[in-house]
């Protein structure tokens, strides 16, 4: 005979409205006691115990009995027995259960996306020893207009000489460069590096060794150090690759080391020459930056006044004005900078998600709590303490929030590697986003505190309450204590809030990404293509060849079929480079900040304005006579370079430039061209000017080509066009001009798209708990109900009874919601995250508030419609 068949032979004994009423519950709890007996003495005293307890019981007649359980059993942990009672529970009830993993799934794997994000770009530690000690060198000049103005060797080399507390400083330049073998040749991204590199960054190469400081030197020999992925790819990992040959630009140059995969930080290099910096030339050329490797217990800013003190020599003998000044900064504080809106963005976000799935789920699990208020009314008469049943609920909700852990953890994981695969060209190369330990222990951490945040409410409610009343409460049909509507009431009404602060904010950051795509770049963008062709100055070392070159390079490239004008210049829009220069201007206006600002210098021919669709303001654009040898020399200008030296409104044309500083270099504006977003669509501009290329030489050029068919169709003949000139030249950053818009904004698209998807599964989840409550609170009343509608009520009434509170929960939610929204909108705005919207945008505030209340209504009116329909005859059988 099995233990429930025993027993209710044994509940025999117990009087008919006891048993009729509990005799389910007594059973489940007697094999439960008795599944957790450990030994036959235990199980026979808890047969004992049930017993006598049913014989008082029958003597008593219906007074609440108190079942003695031996003290040895009650007292005891009994984990096991708990983890084997909350899976029965949970298996009982697996629908319900379900929608709350599924519900904390959500809202944990929105969590783990971010915080990996968080954790590859400002957590993980570089993977160099001692990466706290590095830090990033470069000089700064306010007067210029300039954050950042490069690094003046001969600054750097004083600094290398003089300082005390650094253990080795390196300046580079980051570069690419042509590398040429009989299979073709490709654009290889590199860096010209001191000598001193390796130990600044703690590597040392897996083969050979690193440049000396002899070889980096002006005219020193010309020697590469490449990088362990070259060395594998190139070389297919030959041990005895030093000392053979690469021709980089043109030139031939020995191999003499092979570096680790980290020392190609932080942009993917593949290889190194010596900078072979000059500390005596006679001009400043600021470019490049530099890091630095601190002694230990030295911070940024002690290092930053210490070349402070170096740097004075140099102050007192040519910069007087201190106009150019070292910078020291973290290293890690420098590559983050970019990231830290859109990451603080996405943090707050995720974290309301989380607190509206919190919300929801708790929600449930107090609906289900109050359900079992006569299940939880029972075991307490039956013996079991409150103490025992708080932590069985708190086992179930740890349970739940496991299981959501665990799929939160692998769907998060799985998100991540799709918003990188999204927006590959934004996301650092330095950052890896790998699942280690800290984003595991992030993931346990979210369980731990999600069972406690959604698991407080419901254990308190069900263990807490006097023991008749519970009993009376879950039998009669009633929606249960007042305490427990209150609190459901609280937690629907914080999901709504939680869920309106989400929408606000996505949806201002989705139109600001909106206004920000239709700004007016300046440019024509559609069926426009560049390509970028760099030449090897090994093999074509004179302007006159450059020169020479370019301008066979655009004629051919204007004559491909499909082609309607073709044009060079040397730093194309939204390319992410510059090229400054200081100029004179004739008749200037004072300025009252005392600046000197740097000017955009950029070399362009004259079919370069035809292709990009350029506006002329004023006067006209270059001509092929400007490009002659004795013809004299003309600029454009743009708006911004006029408004800035000259002043609104005044007419340019005729007016004088000085870009060299002698009388003789005095240049003529013929042109003034509206503003192109150079840096940016919400960049603003800088002054800027355009000049015919003999005036400007450069060994690198963009071509610009405005086509009649698909652009992208054009680069095929392109490439063949640029082999038959030099089969050693590659054509690089080939791209449209839309796409470039698009990868300019991406970073911005990124994060408004991903909160304009959080705040759905917000919007998802708050409907979820609204309806899942609204279902329970019905349920509930059924007989309420049922007695109403037998009495003669109308369909309209019960489902203005039913609705009317959901919507007020809901619509208090709401207001709360959007009056926390604008001060979140607020900090948008101050971020200048909020492109041309308003943080109090009345049509998006009014578009959030009409699509919550709709949703509540929705979520309400279906639990309303079933009540309508009820059953008088069926509700009032019930119990």
């Amino acid at each position: 005979m099995t233990p429930s068949r025993g027993y209710r032979l044994l509940l025999r004994l117990a009087p008919a409205p006891l048993r009729e009423v509990h005799g389910r519950e007594m059973e489940e709890l007697f094999v439960e006691r008795l599944v957790e007996c450990r030994t036959p003495g235990a199980a026979a005293r808890v047969w004992a115990a049930a017993t006598l307890d049913l014989l008082r019981a029958r003597l008593a007649g219906t007074r609440p009995l108190t079942l003695t359980i031996p003290v040895d059993e009650r007292s005891s942990l009994m984990l096991a027995s708990d983890l084997r009672y909350a899976l029965r529970s949970l298996r009982r009830q697996a629908g319900a259960s379900g929608l709350v993993v599924l519900m904390l799934a959500l809202g944990i794997a929105a969590n783990v996306a971010a915080f990996s994000l968080l954790n590859g770009l400002f957590l993980r530690p570089f993977p160099f020893p001692h990466p706290e000690r590095l830090v990033y060198l470069n000089e700064t000049a306010p007067r210029w207009n300039l954050d950042l103005v490069g690094i003046n060797f001969p600054d750097f080399d004083r600094w290398r000489k003089d300082q005390k507390l650094f253990e080795a400083m390196t300046a580079f330049s980051m570069s690419s460069f042509n590398v040429a073998d009989a299979h073709g040749a490709e654009r290889v991204p590199g860096a010209q590096a001191t000598y001193d590199f390796p130990r600044v960054l703690g590597v040392s190469p897996i083969l050979g060794r690193s440049f000396t400081s002899e070889e980096d030197k002006p005219n020193g020999p010309p020697v590469v150090v490449i990088s362990a992925g070259l060395w594998r790819e190139r070389f297919a990992g030959d041990p005895h690759v030093i000392g053979r040959t690469l021709r980089v630009d043109g030139v031939a140059r020995t191999i003499i080391g092979v570096m680790p995969a980290q020392a190609s930080f932080p942009d993917r290099i593949r290889l190194w020459v010596p900078l072979a910096g000059d500390p005596n030339q006679p001009y400043l050329a600021y470019g490049g930056e530099g890091f630095g490797r601190l002694k230990p217990g030295v911070t940024a800013a002690d290092a930053e006044r210490d070349l402070m003190r170096t740097q004075q020599p140099i102050w007192d003998a040519r910069d007087k004005e201190h106009v150019v000044s070292p910078i020291v900064k973290p290293l890690r504080d420098m590559f983050v900078r970019n990231y830290r809106r859109a990451a603080s963005t996405v943090m707050i976000a995720v974290a309301l998600l989380l607190l509206i799935a919190c919300a929801n789920v708790a929600a449930v699990m107090l609906a289900r709590a109050l359900a079992r208020r006569r299940e939880m009314g029972i075991r307490l008469a039956l013996g079991s303490s409150r103490l025992r049943l708080i932590r069985q609920l708190l086992v179930e909700n740890l349970l739940l929030a496991a299981a959501g852990g665990v799929i939160g953890l692998l769907l998060g994981q799985w998100a991540l590697g799709a918003l990188i695969e999204m927006m590959p060209d934004q996301v650092p190369p330095w950052a890896a986003f790998e699942l280690d330990a800290r984003v595991v222990l992030f993931a346990v951490g979210l369980v731990g505190v999600t069972a406690i945040v959604f698991g407080w409410a419901p254990a308190l409610h069900a263990s807490q309450g006097e023991l008749r009343s519970a009993v009376h409460d879950a039998t009669g049909g009633t929606t249960g204590a007042p305490r427990g509507r209150r609190t459901l009431a609280f937690l629907v009404a914080g999901e709504f809030a939680l869920a309106a602060m989400l929408l606000v904010c996505g949806a201002l950051l989705v139109k600001a990404f909106d206004r920000a795509r239709h700004i007016d770049p300046g440019f024509r963008a559609d069926h426009v293509l560049t390509a970028t062709v760099p030449l090897s100055e090994g093999t074509r070392p004179k302007e006159e060849q450059w020169l020479a070159f370019w301008k066979e390079f655009e004629q051919r490239a204007a004559a491909l079929p499909g082609v309607d004008a073709a044009g060079l210049i040397t730093c194309a829009p939204l390319g992410g480079c510059h090229q400054g220069q200081f100029f004179r201007a004739e008749g200037a206006l004072p300025r009252p900040d005392g600046k000197n600002p740097v000017v955009l210098t950029r070399a362009a021919t004259p079919g370069y304005f035809a292709a990009m669709g350029i506006r002329l303001r004023a006067g006209r654009f270059l001509q092929p006579a400007d490009l002659e040898p004795k013809a004299a020399p003309v600029v454009i200008v743009n708006d911004t370079f006029v408004r800035t030296f000259w002043g609104d409104g005044v007419d340019a044309v005729g007016r004088r430039v000085n870009l060299g500083g002698r009388d003789s270099d005095w240049i003529t504006v013929v042109g003034v061209a509206e503003d192109v977003k150079h840096y940016g669509l919400e960049v603003p501009m800088r002054p800027a000017v355009y000049l015919p290329p003999p005036a400007m030489p450069q060994p690198m050029m963009t071509l610009a080509l405005h086509t009649s068919v698909e652009p992208e169709s054009i680069a095929p003949a392109l490439h063949d066009t640029l082999r038959r000139m030099d089969p050693e030249l590659p054509l690089v950053q080939v791209r449209t001009m839309d796409a470039a818009i698009g990868t300019s904004l991406a970073l911005r698209e990124a994060f408004s798209w991903l909160l304009a998807v959080f705040a759905s599964l917000a919007l998802v989840l708050a409907i979820g708990g609204a309806y899942g409550v609204a279902s329970y609170l019905v349920t509930q009343r059924r007989r309420e109900i049922g007695i109403r509608v037998a009495l003669g009520a109308r369909t309209s009434d019960i489902l203005r009874t039913v609705i009317v509170r959901g919507l007020i929960v809901a619509a208090v939610g709401v207001a709360a919601g959007l009056a926390a929204s604008l001060a979140l909108a607020r900090m948008l705005a101050d971020a200048d995250a909020l492109v041309g919207v308003r943080a109090r945008d009345p049509e998006i505030l009014a578009f959030v508030a009409a699509v919550l209340v709709g949703t509540a209504l929705l979520a309400n009116g279906l639990p309303a419609r079933r009540a309508a329909h009820t059953d008088p005859m069926g509700a009032l059988r019930i119990d």
